[in-house]
């Protein structure tokens, strides 16, 4: 019986408008992250650029056992981070394996 599993990894790369410290930084970050795992259901982490103020990259990882929903939220995180008020999206890359 063949089943299948999909996971979708995004890579996030965005600016923090306005932020002028680390702690600053720190607690738009920690909001952002709450609120895309509490709505897309999904892990999300910081890794890149860390100590800079106003830039942030975040790892997103999703899994289902259907492709189009996968890239359905995939699509739809792109639309959540494009709204955000207190960010600027620069690039979002996606795939799915």
């Amino acid at each position: 019986m063949p089943s299948n599993f999909f996971i979708g990894i995004g890579e996030a790369d965005l600016m923090i408008d306005n932020s002028q410290s680390l702690k600053e930084k720190r607690r738009v970050v920690s909001s952002l992250k709450e609120r895309l795992k509490s709505r897309f259901n999904l892990a999300v982490c910081e890794y890149g650029d860390q100590e800079l103020w106003q830039r942030v990259q975040l790892g997103l990882v999703l899994c289902s056992n259907d492709r189009s929903y996968v890239q359905s939220v995939f699509n739809d995180i792109r639309d959540f981070l494009g709204g955000y008020r207190t960010v600027t999206l620069l690039n979002l890359e996606t795939r799915v394996v």
